[in-house]
């Protein structure tokens, strides 16, 4: 079979038609790889994410969070250098968050819901799409010819912002007390979010966006059936609507165990599921098996411990027997994404089983570079917090 582009794989993986080989998707913020890749170590600002692009072009075919700077990390909450370099793409909530009590949560979802009521006054649907397509040139400018294809946009009904601000507990104590405030929060955030993806959805950008809610964990869901069906799936539904009045496929995203819910999210008009969380129970074959004519998949190659502890043969032994488990419409990749926690041989083995061969990398000497790089920044850190002490 002729060599594809990676729009063509991409988009006949979408619809599980034969491809010249096994597409790669992930979210990509691993520091060793951008190295690797493009020979240096990504700084902070706009250059970070230059490169950062740029080695997600040179390794994927399609991707999210594409163009992600690293930022300075609080060098105080740790003197681990590796959680340090970990935080640099990671989000903190360090030392203070205003969410202490159960009333300041109230007062929180009810100021939310005061300022998302005016979204109409304070959203500028025509600056929201120049702004799309001004960030989506730029992007493409810093690529190759057959660029990756890249997230249109993350698009979710709120849920995730309110249990993630508040935090689960409060949102449980208040979804008990006046459930009522949760759904008008809820449904005020869909209708922005709608409003938005019509103004800046256009399939020649891209032709995919992620729809997305973390509704599950290990084995079981984070949410009853019934809650689910009453204030995520119907909201999540119109997001995917929105999408497909544009001709645009939706990958739906949620870690955890989603086994018992998948026919209502296939009911929601979802196109793809993402991670395809191994440790929570999801398995690749079993997906593929009870829903291979309903939806392409994405990830099922675990993060947490394979790509992050294991060895090159044994991520190769994985990689190869997901793909014959899921012969058509497979995207392979993590479990979420491919932070500094995973070990960039073991991401090379990967690629190397969807390429045939192994990547190679911007320069001969590039492991030892990288190598080195790790040494000096260890010793930097360890001199800064002994000069603390002291």
């Amino acid at each position: 079979m002729k060599k594809m582009t990676k729009l063509e794989r991409v988009l006949a993986t979408f619809e599980h038609q034969e491809t010249d080989r096994v597409p790669l998707y992930d979210l990509m913020l691993n520091d060793d790889c951008i190295e690797y890749f493009t020979g240096v170590y990504p700084p902070y600002g706009e250059e970070g994410a230059r490169l950062q692009a740029q080695a997600v072009d040179r390794m994927l075919d399609m991707a999210r969070g594409v163009g992600v700077s690293p930022h300075q990390p609080p060098t105080d909450f740790t003197d681990d250098p590796t959680l340090l370099e970990w935080a640099r793409y990671g989000s903190l909530t360090y030392r203070y968050n205003p969410i202490r009590t159960y009333e300041s949560a109230i007062d929180w979802v009810k100021n939310q819901i005061q300022s998302l009521s005016k979204w109409r006054e304070n959203v500028n649907l025509q600056k929201a799409s120049e702004d799309t397509r001004m960030f989506f040139e730029k992007l493409y400018s810093w690529m190759s010819e057959d660029h990756v294809v890249c997230c249109l946009r993350q698009s979710g009904v709120g849920l995730d912002d309110i249990r993630g601000t508040i935090g689960i507990e409060f949102f449980s104590y208040l979804d008990a007390d006046d459930p009522g405030l949760i759904s008008e929060y809820l449904e005020l955030y869909t209708e922005r979010e709608v409003a938005i993806i019509h103004a800046i959805a256009d399939p020649k950008i891209s032709p995919f966006a992620l729809t997305y809610g973390d509704i599950a964990m290990k084995a079981k869901l984070l949410h009853s059936p019934q809650w689910l069906r009453r204030e995520f799936f119907p909201r999540l539904k119109r997001l995917n609507d929105a999408y497909h009045e544009h001709g645009i496929k939706c990958l739906f995203h949620s870690d955890g165990y989603l086994m018992e819910i998948m026919p209502d999210l296939i009911e929601t008009g979802i196109d793809g599921i993402n991670p395809i969380e191994i440790v929570a129970g999801m398995d690749v074959g079993e997906v593929y098996r009870l829903y291979h004519d309903k939806i392409f998949l994405t990830g099922g190659i675990d993060m947490s411990q394979l790509l992050s502890n294991g060895t090159p043969d044994q991520v190769r032994e994985v990689c190869k027997k997901t793909i014959s488990e899921a012969p058509t419409g497979y995207f392979m990749g993590s479990t979420t994404e491919l932070d500094n926690s995973s070990r960039l041989e073991n991401i090379l083995a990967m690629i190397e089983v969807s390429w045939g061969y192994y990547p190679p990398g911007a320069k001969p000497d590039i492991m030892e570079q990288i190598r080195r790089r790790k040494e000096e920044i260890i010793k930097k850190y360890q001199e800064s917090f002994k000069s603390k002490q002291a």
